[in-house]
């Protein structure tokens, strides 16, 4: 939520005297809190100790955003802001690894994120309404992260069995090593992709302002953005594993990429709107897929745990990066290079997503003679 706030969270803290470099430096960090958090923490969350991790961070989360939201000081709100962050943080990489333990990753990981997309769409459509101002940003993650320590009590245990080691020894496509080495690529990938994807998020005004689409018609673009992912996860979830994940995932780099290098060759802002939604729904479609992979090669969540970890360090350089590749080199060059890398990390996610779907298969196998 509060990658996909981005935008509303600039705005407030802009109001509170921060310039635009400020405002992205103090969201980098958030972010980052974020991130390091949930790394931190992955290997509790695949442990015992998921629920208290999740009650500790979403206590923390509450307590650090209402501050935000209500306290005027500057510091207070930056400090607020980026504790919230690292308590988020850490129920982050409880849910991901949670992911894990149920059967079926892709309608479970779809299902997450269905849930997500609809908060999302949500709360774009009603914090312009209520007024874009410190107390209903802040005070919005502060409602969600209260709300999230409700439902924590009712997280999945982790299994005590879940790396198949003495089946997929037998299997070339998913013996123990491959798995590793595919757990670790994916935490590399995942991060790239992601601040890809997101810096055309964030870049979104300076997109829209380059063809002339307005402040109200980029808030709708926006909101339906973030509509159409639900579209992209509903299809994962309606068809869960029998859709399989490294032919699907494959498609939807090689979609996304080439339209993200379109949005920078349009110079209508009706087409950058509907490519803007169209890259949201590939986008949310292979978010889901991506977790389900992870989630796949162990069922304690050893590498969907962090995964949600990896990908906001990735997400918390977007701004930045972003915004540096369009001044210096034009925004032409910026979504080419975004573009390009969903066509770089093609072969090596198809081959992840097999490895995943192996382990998944042995595990299933191993279960399966070990309760006969």
């Amino acid at each position: 939520m509060m990658a996909n706030l981005a935008p509303f969270i600039m705005t407030a803290l802009g109001a509170l005297g921060f310039d635009i470099t400020s405002s992205g430096n103090i969201l980098t960090w958030a972010l980052l809190a974020s991130a390091v958090s949930g790394l931190g923490t992955a290997r509790l969350a695949s442990g015992k100790q998921r629920r208290p991790l999740a009650y500790i961070g979403l206590t923390v989360a509450t307590i650090a955003f209402v501050a935000a939201a209500v306290f005027p000081s500057p510091g207070v709100v930056v400090g607020g802001l980026i504790i919230g962050g690292a308590g988020v943080g850490a129920a982050i990489s409880t849910s991901g690894a949670a992911i894990a333990a149920l059967r079926n990753p892709n309608r479970v990981s779809a299902a997450s994120g269905l849930t997500n997309r609809i908060l999302v769409t949500i709360v774009l459509a009603v914090i312009p309404l209520l007024g874009i101002t410190q107390g209903s940003v802040f005070g919005t993650l502060a409602l969600i992260s209260l709300v999230a320590l409700a439902f924590a009590a009712w997280l999945p245990d982790s299994p005590e069995h879940a790396e198949p080691v003495d089946v997929t020894a037998t299997l070339r496509i998913a013996e123990p090593r491959r798995i590793t080495i595919a757990g670790f690529a994916l935490l590399l990938i995942f991060p790239i992709w992601g601040a890809s994807e997101d810096a055309i998020w964030t870049m979104a005004p300076v997109l829209g302002d380059a063809v002339g689409l307005g402040d109200q018609q980029l808030g709708f673009t926006l909101s339906l953005a973030a509509a159409s992912g639900i579209i992209g996860m509903f299809l994962v979830a309606l068809f869960g594993d029998r859709m399989g994940r490294a032919v699907p995932l494959a498609i939807a780099l090689v979609l996304g990429g080439t339209l993200k290098i379109c949005i920078g060759f349009t110079a209508d802002p009706t087409v950058l709107a509907v490519l803007i939604i169209c890259v949201n729904t590939i986008y949310a479609f292979a978010f889901a897929l991506f977790i389900a992979t992870s989630a796949g090669l162990d069922a304690r969540g050893r590498w969907s745990g962090p995964l949600l970890g990896a990908y906001l360090v990735g997400s918390s350089f977007a701004p930045l990066l972003g915004g540096a590749l369009t001044e210096a080199f034009g925004i032409r060059i910026f979504t080419l290079g975004a573009g390009l890398v969903s066509f770089l990390i093609i072969v090596p996610t198809v081959l992840i997503a097999r490895v995943s779907v192996g382990a998944e298969k042995a595990l299933a196998r191993s279960s399966t003679s070990t309760s006969a």
